[in-house]
C-alpha cells in the first residue's frame, strides 16, 4: 500500500482526523508508508571483476521508497588518499521505486576494492546534493559507505 492509496480510498472525505483515527486502530500500515515516503536508495549487491588488467565493481542500487529519484543520481567510488576517484550517473529517475539499477565502475590497475568508499549525490539543475544511503550498515560522517567483505 502506497501513499497514493489514501487519496483514492478517501478522496471524498480526506481529513487529518480520519487518518489519525485509522492510525490509532491500525498503526502498522501508516508507519510502513511513512518509512517509504520519497526515494530511499541503497547499494544492495556489489560484485568484483577484472577485465584487461583493470579491477572493477558492479553495483546494484535499490530504491525502497515509493517514488523515483527526482533528478540524476551520481555515484562516486573513492579512496581517502585520492588515488581512486571514479564516478558516473544513473539514468534520470532511476532506480525506480521497488526496482534495481546496476552500474559498473572500472578501477585503476592494482586497486584493492576493500576499504574504498561509495557516496551518492543527487544532481538537479546543475546543483549537487548529498544523498544519505538508506541501509542498515553504519555510514561514514560524509554519508559514504565503506566497502568491506561480508563473507568470512
Amino acid at each position: 500500500m502506497g501513499a497514493n492509496y489514501w487519496s483514492l480510498w478517501n478522496w471524498h472525505n480526506l481529513a487529518a482526523r480520519n487518518i489519525l483515527s485509522y492510525y490509532e486502530k491500525y498503526p502498522d500500515p501508516i508507519e510502513h508508508i511513512a518509512r517509504r515516503v520519497g526515494y530511499r536508495i541503497r547499494p544492495s549487491w556489489i560484485w568484483t571483476f577484472e577485465k584487461d588488467g583493470h579491477p572493477g565493481l558492479v553495483m546494484g542500487f535499490v530504491n525502497d521508497g515509493i517514488s523515483g529519484v527526482p533528478g540524476v543520481l551520481r555515484i562516486t567510488v573513492f579512496s581517502d588518499d585520492g588515488k581512486v576517484n571514479v564516478s558516473g550517473c544513473l539514468d534520470a529517475g532511476y532506480p525506480l521505486s521497488g526496482k534495481v539499477r546496476q552500474a559498473q565502475f572500472f578501477l585503476p590497475p592494482g586497486t584493492d576494492w576493500k576499504g574504498l568508499k561509495v557516496k551518492a549525490e543527487l544532481e538537479v539543475k546543475g546543483l549537487k546534493h548529498p544523498v544519505n544511503w538508506a541501509c542498515h550498515q553504519k555510514t561514514n560522517p560524509d554519508s559514504s559507505l565503506t566497502l568491506q567483505p561480508n563473507l568470512r
